[in-house]
């Protein structure tokens, strides 16, 4: 995950959580979350949650960290955004993998003079991108010497044998991806500061795509459960990074028509007034959270009716899987040189 700006909201008259003690902040953040429901047999209050699965159905877990400084800085980014983004970069984990979100474990480090306020705002967003459907079932809560540190574990279930893998690409398959490439990554740059655009809904729109991402839990969920898919990844470091992955972990490579990836026109529009190549945020930029996934020859006309019948109008066809491993690009049926800079490492000094 790149890194991003959280909002200081300072202010007089504010409870600090130190104020509030340990026990306190807990009792009001289970008073935000609720009660368990089914298939959650026990939810917050006791030393563990209980689950009972479907029958059928094999569990699937994931976890993601967010450190101050590291992920996010507390200059921009509002801490309801921060508690949404939180959970969301793991329900889209889930959907990589096929896989329905059912429960998710939030905890959190907090400097002592952490505002009360901006807790309960941050488990707003966290509820906000959970929806109706998935609960916070627990987590923990300690103080942090240097700023907030949040650890998120997510729990879905996927039926048995039908879950979306990364070493399940073969030859003659078709790449597609779920959504446009590129809108986070000029979000992050404007927040940044390293790029500015001219029209307001343009930097709106794109600060929003990086601060808010749309997990694709519904495209996931229909791959899986049709089975016209075995193989998917969500673009969290850059597509090119992210489809490497695959490529890896299949021992395959990837022949990519770069003209046929879905670009929004408010990316564009940022890219061309601030003299960056259209594809390079794209290619590079990381944190779309669109699913990457292939399809066989033998599904492919039955990936069309279901793109038709599910409504899922965003996924576009882009290349294919080759047995010579590596990935090459083409623009126009010419080669196109990779960008430099392949995709995010959390221990790569940039």
């Amino acid at each position: 995950m790149r890194h991003s700006s959280f909002g200081r909201f300072e202010g007089k008259g504010f409870m600090k959580v130190s104020e509030l003690g340990e026990f306190g902040l807990i009792e009001m953040i289970a008073r935000r979350v609720g009660k368990a429901r089914e298939p959650v047999v026990l939810g917050v209050g006791d030393d563990a949650s209980l689950l009972q699965p479907s029958p059928g159905r094999q569990i699937a877990t994931t976890t993601d960290m967010l450190v101050e400084g590291v992920h996010f800085t507390r200059e921009h980014m509002p801490p309801q955004d921060l508690g949404f983004k939180s959970l969301a970069v793991n329900i889209s984990d889930l959907a990589a993998m096929g896989a329905e979100p059912i429960q998710a474990f939030v905890s959190i480090g907090l400097p002592p003079d952490a505002r009360v306020e901006d807790v309960d705002l941050f488990y707003s967003g966290v509820l906000d991108a959970a929806g109706p459907a998935m609960q916070i079932s627990g987590g923990d809560t300690v103080s942090s010497p240097h700023g907030w540190i949040i650890s998120v574990t997510l729990i879905g279930q996927v039926a048995a044998g039908k879950a979306l893998r990364r070493d399940s690409a073969r030859p003659g398959d078709t790449v597609f991806v779920s959504g446009p490439l590129g809108d986070s990554a000029a979000g992050l740059a404007l927040i940044l500061g390293k790029s500015i655009v001219k029209n307001r809904g343009t930097a709106e729109f794109l600060i929003h795509s990086h601060n808010r991402p749309q997990p694709q839990t519904a495209v996931g969920i229909a791959l899986s459960s049709s089975g016209l898919s075995a193989c998917a990844i969500d673009v969290s470091d850059g597509f090119l990074q992210d489809l490497g992955h695959i490529c890896e972990s299949s021992r395959v490579g990837a022949k990519i028509e770069a003209e046929l990836i879905p670009i929004s026109p408010q990316m564009v529009s940022a890219a061309r007034e601030n003299g960056v190549e259209t594809l390079f945020w794209p290619l590079t930029g990381g944190e779309d959270y669109s699913l990457i996934f292939t399809v066989s020859r033998d599904n492919k006309r039955n990936m069309e009716e279901l793109v038709v019948s599910e409504g899922l109008t965003a996924i576009c066809r882009i290349g294919e899987i080759v047995e010579e491993e590596g990935i090459e690009l083409s623009r126009g049926k010419k080669p196109y040189t990779l960008p430099r800079d392949g995709g995010y490492d959390h221990f790569r000094h940039e």
